[in-house]
């Protein structure tokens, strides 16, 4: 048995006279069709999208290598560091921290 033959023997509207085979066709016929509009702005949405990732991803400064600090002398510390804090009713706290060792 063929396709053709099975798809006749099952056919739902084998049976219907011709007045329901036309208000079948009728109602296929007819109805409503999304408008290509709604295809078209979907298609102009996703192509603005791809456009705007594109731009974006182009105007992307690569990341630039550190420039090595050169120093031509060694930097002197002095021997004593102070931390000084202050509190909002005057109070002045300094902490003074005394540093033998070289850094």
């Amino acid at each position: 048995m063929n396709l053709n033959e099975v798809l006749k023997q099952f056919d739902p509207a084998r049976e219907a006279n011709d007045a329901d085979v036309h208000a079948m066709r009728e109602t296929i016929m007819t109805s409503k069709r999304p408008p290509q509009t709604t295809r078209r702005a979907a298609i102009a949405c996703a192509l603005l999208l791809v456009l705007v990732a594109s731009v974006i991803s182009l105007r992307r400064e690569p990341p630039q290598t550190p420039v090595p600090i050169v120093r031509k002398a060694p930097i002197q510390r002095p021997a004593t560091h102070q931390l000084e804090m202050k509190t909002p009713g005057g109070t002045r706290l300094i902490w003074v921290f005394n540093d033998s060792r070289p850094m």
